[in-house]
């Protein structure tokens, strides 16, 4: 389902968004996770299932178990503070955050719920400057790209995206000459689109490159400030690449606040200057440096 954390501040809505992807796909994992045994070719694949391959498989999304949603308003957990002020859950007697030096752990509070379809295994899901979420789901002959009213929670508009593709993170962006666009990822195909977000019309396609020899496609979110866009595929390295020509401006190395370099990142959002980054088979959100790819803030 997705999570709405509030509408009061744009970051706030887009961290929401974030996190509503990122644990969208770790509840498909654990589904995938508990049904498969390794990887079955004789199914489509529904959801993540890492292994020395770094297979995606999955499970059938119309037999998975009804699970009912908690009633909006049940959460004791601590509001997401990024100042660095407020109370933290994780600190001790002397104020400090318990665990790794270097790093601070934070929690959020959620403060409502609503549908979701559940045949979508959602890859991507950004918040548009034009007040819509627009949301891109995986598995090949699944694959879609969707406008959805982030009041109704209805989904105005949907494409499909042909089925030789698996798709993968997208983000909402403006280009160099003003025009809202939306950027989009596959998983092993090497190949990404830019649509324009009104129509949802594939406006161009391009192919690109990560860590060879797999060479996937997993999160991409847009730095503003910058004017590039970061991506990640499994690995320790996320990717910059120019908004304007795609190219790889460079790359950097992830490493938790313990100097441990930490892969499978998947799922990205910017905020506040920092990539958040979800860990695929993980409940956890670690935020980092785009410069030093150290960690930062943890969820």
């Amino acid at each position: 389902s997705f999570r709405l954390f509030g509408r009061e501040r744009l970051r706030k809505f887009r961290l929401v968004c974030f996190v509503c992807a990122a644990f969208s796909l770790i509840a498909a994992a654990v589904t995938a996770f508990v049904v498969l045994k390794g990887k079955d070719q004789g199914t489509n694949p529904m959801a993540l299932s890492k292994g020395s391959d770094n297979e995606k498989n999955a499970d059938n999304a119309g037999e998975e178990e009804e699970i009912p949603l908690p009633m909006i308003g049940q959460s004791n957990d601590v509001p997401l503070d990024f100042s660095g002020e407020g109370t933290n859950e994780a600190e001790g007697e002397g104020g400090e955050p318990e665990g790794e030096a270097g790093g601070s752990t934070k929690q959020y509070e959620v403060l409502d719920m609503v549908g979701h379809d559940k045949t979508s295994f959602t890859q991507g899901l950004s918040y548009g400057s034009d007040g819509f979420l627009y949301e891109t789901t995986g598995l090949n002959g699944k694959s879609k790209i969707r406008r959805i009213n982030p009041t109704t929670f209805e989904v105005e508009l949907s494409r499909d995206i042909s089925s030789q593709y698996f798709g993968e993170g997208s983000t909402f962006y403006t280009d160099k000459d003003g025009n809202d666009r939306i950027i989009h990822i596959t998983w092993k195909s090497q190949t990404g689109f830019i649509y324009d977000p009104t129509t949802l019309e594939q406006l161009s396609l391009f192919t690109y490159t990560t860590t060879t020899p797999k060479n996937q496609g997993w999160g991409i979110t847009y730095d503003d400030n910058n004017q590039e866009f970061i991506v990640s595929d499994g690995s320790q390295y996320l990717y910059f690449w120019d908004r304007d020509t795609l190219a790889e401006k460079r790359r950097i190395t992830v490493t938790r606040s313990d100097g441990t370099e930490q892969d499978e990142l998947n799922e990205l959002e910017m905020i506040d200057g920092l990539v958040c980054c979800n860990i695929w088979y993980s409940d956890e959100i670690i935020c980092v440096n785009p410069q030093t790819g150290i960690s930062e803030k943890e969820i």
